[in-house]
C-alpha cells in the first residue's frame, strides 16, 4: 500500500468538489480537508456533506456543521476520529467522522455545502489516502 494524496480541481464558484478513484487503484480513504468561503445569508441551516459512491448510489455520507460568524471561512477534515467543532469571529473549524471504506475503481468522493448562500465556493479539497493497485 502506499500513501497519497489527491487535490481537487477548484475553478471559480462553486458548492461541490469531486475525487474520483481511477482505473487502476483502489483507495482507503484517510482523510479530506475542505475550506468553504461562507457569504452571508447561510446560517444557520448551512452544512457540508462527504459522499462516497458507487455509479449506483452512495456507500456512506456524513455531515459537518458549519461555524464562524457570516462572511467568513470554515476548514472542516472529514478523518476517523470523534467530531468536534470550534468558532473564532469570522473563523470555523469543523471535524467529521468517516468510516473505513475501501473505495475500488470508479468511486467518488464528492463534498458538498448544503443549504448555501448565494456566494458561497469551496476554496480547497485534498484527500489523503492510502492505496493499492488493482
Amino acid at each position: 500500500m502506499y500513501l497519497d494524496t489527491a487535490a481537487a480541481e477548484i475553478d471559480g464558484t462553486t458548492t461541490t468538489f469531486t475525487f474520483l478513484v481511477p482505473g487502476h487503484q483502489v483507495w482507503y480513504p484517510r482523510s479530506v480537508i475542505a475550506v468553504a468561503s461562507r457569504a452571508s445569508g447561510g446560517l444557520p441551516n448551512r452544512a457540508y456533506t462527504l459522499t462516497f459512491a458507487t455509479s449506483t448510489g452512495p456507500v456512506a455520507a456524513v455531515g459537518a456543521q458549519d461555524n464562524g460568524t457570516e462572511p467568513g471561512t470554515c476548514v472542516v477534515t472529514w478523518c476517523p476520529c470523534p467530531a468536534a467543532s470550534v468558532e473564532a469571529g469570522s473563523e470555523g473549524v469543523s471535524v467529521a467522522p468517516i468510516p473505513s471504506l475501501q473505495l475500488n475503481p470508479g468511486y467518488t468522493i464528492v463534498g458538498a455545502i448544503v443549504e448555501s448562500a448565494a456566494g458561497d465556493t469551496w476554496l480547497s479539497a485534498t484527500c489523503w489516502y492510502d492505496f493499492a493497485y488493482s
